[in-house]
């Protein structure tokens, strides 16, 4: 076949391929305020095909046309989760209901409180976790927290050892906690949006949680969530360790989560 044959050949197939496509566009804003909402969760539950909201609240997404009797998850720890439909469709506005703030009755104490740091504290200098953060999508790492018996503690910060990145820019991360579900990270227990934006350099990174009263009282998981740049691929490196177990990650907002070889090293303070 010649080059011109080819070109005709290249020319009939392709609408046929970007017609087996359905293209998403839209922008997530508050119901009560309607102001846009940044980096809301958007994406086919467990299906690994998502994308998050930009500053303004706007999201495009790519999704194969097998996903068309699929609906769209979209989430976010400060809002009402709502479902809808997968449908070819440009500049939808969608309306999230913000969450009832029901805070659970703390009880005060006046018994001496103990400190105690939970989770994987070690690293191998040999050995990271190498990972892609998409340009329109998020990248998490999760890992299991075992809280001491019988204790209802406070999360005084969180901590994770980032070996490479962010020399040169910087990134936006959120904390998210989760309900041990057999196991595996399962639906989120913590509605504080804790998100940071600085020039990350390798080492231990701290959140420090204490303003927010983070009280729980069961095995949780802890999540590093790395928001996208939305311009970029970015390679993401963090601390592990093959001699500890419950580490967890994904790669699209409402994916499926995967168990690691090992464990990212990421840590709590907590006090009971």
């Amino acid at each position: 076949m010649n080059r011109t044959a080819l070109f005709i050949v290249f020319l009939i197939i392709s609408p046929i391929v970007y017609g087996q496509q359905i293209i998403m566009t839209g922008v997530l804003k508050d119901l009560e305020t309607g102001k846009p909402i940044e980096f809301v969760n958007i994406g086919v539950y467990n299906k690994n095909v998502g994308t998050i909201s930009n500053f303004n609240g706007e999201f495009r997404l790519v999704l194969p046309i097998s996903f068309i009797n699929d609906s769209l998850t979209i989430s976010h720890v400060g809002y009402e989760t709502i479902k809808i439909k997968i449908q070819k469709s440009k500049n939808i506005e969608i309306s999230l209901t913000p969450k009832l703030n029901d805070l659970d009755e703390i009880l005060i104490t006046t018994k001496k409180k103990k400190t105690r740091k939970i989770g994987v504290k070690s690293y191998n200098r040999l050995l990271w976790l190498s990972s892609i953060s998409r340009e329109n999508d998020i990248l998490e790492n999760a890992q299991r927290i075992k809280i001491p018996n019988n204790s209802s503690v406070k999360v005084k910060n969180v901590n994770f050892l980032l070996r490479k990145g962010f020399e040169s820019d910087s990134c936006f991360i959120r904390i998210n906690f989760y309900k041990n579900s057999n196991n595996y990270p399962g639906e989120k227990i913590v509605f504080s949006n804790i998100v940071e934006n600085k020039y990350f350099k390798p080492g231990w990174i701290t959140f420090n949680l204490s303003d927010y009263d983070i009280y729980l009282d069961e095995d949780f998981f802890v999540g590093i969530e790395f928001i996208p740049n939305f311009k970029s691929d970015r390679k993401i490196f963090l601390g592990a360790i093959l001699t500890k177990g419950k580490g967890f990650i994904r790669s699209s907002s409402q994916g499926k989560w995967e168990k690691t070889q090992g464990a990212s090293s990421i840590y709590v303070e907590v006090e009971y």
